[in-house]
């Protein structure tokens, strides 16, 4: 269970990190079994304030608070919904990132051990509008088998048991999308390490307990 308030702080980091701007993006977390927390609808979330925290049930549409939720309420209650383990959901626009999803490069984990250890696997969402009942429907049938999405013109979404696991992907896959926009710009070939390579990766931090 995570504190409401904590949205707040969480809320101008990523600001502060450039992970989102201006009233773009919103962020969630779950506060009860059947309660979420989640940005009101157009805030900053660099400034959220105690009214622009509204409270959401999880197996309906009511919720309760001085301001409408965020307009992709439905995507992140279908989240909770479909994945027991998601305590944080946060939409964001990195720069980087937001340009990989406005395009059709490919990402990949195997080059990298943190992206290979945090990301893991990507799902990359069909195109619908903007607090759509389909955009809706289709985030939350990848969410069940990707934590972190990419948004096909639109941005990126990535869930996690807390607060810091939901911040720490979405700033992983940032870094890496800089990466690799920066060597296709400058003409860098990546050396891929290969499906082989992750796999044998992730049984080797299973026997480190990680």
């Amino acid at each position: 269970m995570k504190r409401p308030e904590d949205l707040k702080k969480y809320g101008r980091t990523l600001i502060e990190k450039g992970l989102t701007w201006g009233q773009s993006g919103n962020i969630s977390a779950k506060v009860e079994e059947n309660l979420f927390v989640i940005s009101a609808g157009g805030t900053d979330l660099g400034a959220l304030r105690d009214e622009d925290l509204i409270h959401c049930k999880i197996d309906c549409a009511e919720w309760k608070g001085l301001n409408p939720p965020s307009m992709e309420t439905g995507f992140h209650r279908g989240i909770y919904r479909t994945c027991e383990d998601a305590g944080v959901v946060i939409h964001s626009q990195p720069f980087y990132s937001t340009l990989v999803a406005c395009s059709d490069m490919e990402i990949r984990t195997d080059f990298l051990p943190e992206a290979m250890a945090y990301l893991d696997r990507i799902e990359r969402v069909p195109y619908h509008h903007a607090g759509s009942r389909e955009l809706a429907e289709a985030i939350t049938a990848r969410a069940s088998t990707a934590q972190v999405l990419i948004l096909n013109n639109h941005g990126i979404v990535c869930w996690g048991s807390s607060l810091n696991e939901a911040l720490l992907l979405t700033q992983t896959l940032e870094f890496c999308c800089r990466l690799l926009v920066t060597s296709r710009n400058n003409s860098i070939s990546f050396n891929y390490l290969g499906q082989d390579v992750a796999e044998n990766f992730h049984h080797h931090l299973r026997k480190l307990g990680r």
